[in-house]
């Protein structure tokens, strides 16, 4: 009992202190604890751009790059047009006559057209190397040149090159005696003993291979040879032509060949044309 009196005059007490005059401030209190942190709030708006900066400085200038390549050579440029002549200069003056030279010394007096000097060797002193007598023996008609050269003319007239001399014109009738039937021309015939018509009218003009000469005729081929003569018709002549028919000038008539020089020979010696 007289605890709940001193319970109930505590309150009274209590009460009554907190409606009466106000007492005295008391101290601070001690700060609380921090509370528990919130969570993080949105990102704000982006800012407003800021202004320009200044300019910066110009950069320090690069060393300067390497050199390029050569380029390949240019085309060469064409030709200007020449120049115009210049115009001729004045002639110069004539110069002084020189002086008269020393005469010179006579020459010696000079062989008069009788004045010949022949070599006086005998004939085995030389060699050989070719014989001519008749045109065209020698070059068309014989085969054995070698042996031919180193023979005489008595050799022919033993008839050792006769064989030689009937199969070349038995060859040549064999590829030209058609074209000669057909000119209107009569063939000589070519037999292998000898017996032919060609045989018989060239054998004395050929056999043996020497150019004769009569003083006692008349000049002219095959009576030696003048320089003239048409000596190469007059020979086909005879070796291809049966002259009992067909005349011995026939081919010269046509002319087979050049009738002549191209210029005009000498009536004196040495009687050939002055040459080109």
């Amino acid at each position: 009992m007289k605890t709940i009196l001193s319970t109930l005059l505590l309150s009274i007490t209590l009460t009554a202190a907190l409606t009466g005059c106000e007492a005295d401030k008391g101290a601070d209190g001690a700060d609380g604890a921090d509370g528990v942190t919130g969570p993080a709030g949105e990102d704000g708006a982006d800012g407003a751009d800021g202004a320009d900066g200044d300019p910066g400085a110009d950069g320090e200038g690069g060393d300067p790059g390497a050199d390029g390549e050569d380029g390949d050579p240019g085309a060469d440029g064409e030709d200007g047009d020449p120049g115009a002549d210049g115009d001729d200069g004045d002639p110069g003056a004539d110069g002084a006559d020189g002086e008269d030279g020393a005469d010179g010394e006579d020459g010696d007096d000079g062989l008069s057209a009788g004045d010949y000097v022949f070599r006086t060797e005998a004939a085995i002193a030389y060699a050989r190397v070719d014989r001519m007598g008749m045109p065209a023996i020698a070059t068309a008609v014989i085969s054995s040149k070698d042996d031919y050269n180193e023979a005489n003319p008595v050799d022919d007239a033993a008839g050792d090159f006769v064989g030689e001399i009937i199969a070349s014109l038995d060859f040549l009738h064999g590829a030209l005696d058609d074209d000669l039937t057909g000119l209107g021309l009569t063939p000589c015939t070519v037999v292998g003993d000898g017996s032919g018509t060609c045989v018989a009218q060239a054998g004395p003009l050929v056999v043996p291979d020497t150019l004769k000469i009569d003083t006692t005729a008349a000049a002219g081929f095959p009576n030696g040879r003048l320089l003239d003569d048409p000596v190469m018709d007059v020979t086909l002549a005879v070796v291809l032509l049966d002259l009992s028919v067909d005349s011995v000038t026939t081919f010269a008539g046509l002319p087979l060949n050049p009738p002549a020089n191209d210029k005009v020979t000498m009536a004196n010696f040495p009687y050939v044309a002055t040459p080109h």
